[in-house]
């Protein structure tokens, strides 16, 4: 069965109230056909950014960084320490998702939360204990970060696409060498690379994802 088989048999009738968002999450691919001579130009790396930072964020937090990168020097050493993944260097940007392991946005956030009246100043200060004591575990804050900037990373995937673009994440990389390359802060902790930039042209179809039957469990594992 085709992808587009797939993508056809899926298709329910509420598909159509937001037909484009539901295309863009069926169609997207983790690319690794580039145009090497073509840049991606500021105007959109922004806008891609500014989509990453509407992503869902526990208690608005947003604990998320990124670090663009188009040197094509800093980009031949990002290629090494990602195990030789050319492409990369084919896309012409790599972007850098780090995500917080201290709560440094909490007491500007929980401010944001009692000015918008979404809760009193006490209740505000209540939450904002609730949230940075998650960080008293080490393993904990370090979690919530990376799972945070997770969901803004697939918004930079999905923008992409919706733009045109490939763009493809990677957790096969040298994440201190990285860091150190990019001199990210050490409470920065690196999530993923993605490569992204103009489209070289059509990629290889799909491979077979697994069925639905197979992996909804109802009520219970």
């Amino acid at each position: 069965m085709s992808s587009q088989q797939a993508t056809d048999e899926l298709e329910v009738a509420h598909d159509e109230e937001l037909p484009a968002a539901i295309e863009a999450i069926r169609s997207r691919r983790s690319g690794h056909n580039f145009d090497a001579d073509e840049q991606l130009d500021d105007e959109t790396l922004e806008a891609v950014i500014r989509d990453a930072a509407l992503a869902p964020s526990s208690y608005n937090l947003q604990p998320w960084e990124f670090v663009a990168v188009q040197d094509d020097e800093t980009l031949d050493e990002i290629v090494e320490l990602a195990y030789g993944q050319e492409h990369i260097k084919e896309a012409g940007t790599a972007i850098l998702v780090l995500g917080h392991t201290e709560p440094e946005t909490a007491d500007e956030v929980f401010q944001q939360w009692a000015d918008a009246g979404r809760m009193d100043e006490e209740a505000a200060d209540e939450t904002k204990a609730t949230a940075v004591g998650m960080y008293d575990d080490e393993r904990m804050g370090r979690d919530y970060g990376i799972r945070n900037a997770s969901l803004a990373a697939e918004n930079i995937l999905l923008s992409a696409h919706a733009r045109g673009l490939t763009a493809t994440p990677m957790i096969g990389f040298d994440h201190a060498g990285v860091s150190d390359l990019l001199d990210a802060p050490e409470d920065k902790v690196p999530v993923m690379l993605i490569a992204i930039g103009p489209s070289g042209g059509d990629e290889p179809e799909r491979l077979p994802r697994r069925d639905v039957d197979e992996i909804l469990h109802r009520e219970s594992y």
